[in-house]
């Protein structure tokens, strides 16, 4: 084989390897200190509160911005003030698996956001409008869907796990979202327990992202892998 041969064969295994890459993993991050790109995300407010939060930087994870006190504190009269959501600015189409390494300390809520579009607030700030909420807490998963209409936001819990989760535990919540002819669906699985949930109002072209709120929460890392 010539040299030429060998150069071009090399080049072809590189772009192949690199394109399965990009087909498998459509994102993929951590959220290290300098080991992520935050020119890739945006800030989301709640249009249920007037600020927009903020994710502090660690070592290994970022974390909602909390206000200095305990847990129980900020979990009884500071749940409406800790608010913090990163979307990724790139859309997604079709059927995916979402994930992030999280934990949470005392009870509760980091979570995985799933939102066909995303608004403005009256003053131009990005703002949610109707999304999926799938959250981890101390008591269990919930999905929540959020509803928008007439300028105003509504939400119901749509489904839920009732198990057990460990405050200051790491786990992996993975969110697989299946849009077939046969209907649309997430499977969302934690710390070995599993659970679906059919919707066939979930969005075939999406944003994603996470949130933390009502306490504090950590995330460690974030991937979108494409079905």
């Amino acid at each position: 084989m010539s040299c030429l041969t060998e150069k071009y064969c090399s080049l072809m295994l590189a772009l192949c390897a690199s394109a399965c890459l990009s087909g498998a993993d459509a994102y993929s991050t951590t959220f290290a200190r300098g080991k992520w790109d935050p020119s890739m995300w945006i800030p989301v407010k709640s249009p249920r509160f007037s600020y927009v939060g903020e994710m502090v930087q660690f070592d290994d994870h970022i974390m909602n911005r909390t206000p200095e006190l305990s847990d129980e504190e900020i979990f009884r009269k500071h749940a409406a003030d800790v608010y913090s959501c990163l979307m990724l600015k790139r859309k997604f189409t079709g059927s995916s698996v979402i994930s992030s390494t999280m934990s949470f300390d005392h009870r509760m809520a980091p979570l995985i956001v799933i939102a066909p579009q995303i608004g403005k607030s009256a003053d131009g700030r990005a703002e949610h409008r109707e999304h999926y909420e799938i959250v981890l807490f101390d008591d269990g998963i919930n999905i929540w869907r959020h509803l928008w209409k007439d300028g105003r936001p509504s939400w119901y819990r749509a489904a839920f796990l009732m198990t057990k989760f460990e405050p200051g535990k790491r786990y992996r919540l993975e969110v697989r979202l299946s849009c077939t002819k046969n209907g649309r669906s997430l499977t969302v699985s934690c710390g070995g327990k599993i659970f679906g949930y059919r919707d066939d109002n979930l969005p075939d072209s999406y944003y994603v992202g996470v949130t933390g709120c009502e306490g504090r929460n950590r995330f460690y890392d974030f991937s979108v892998t494409e079905k």
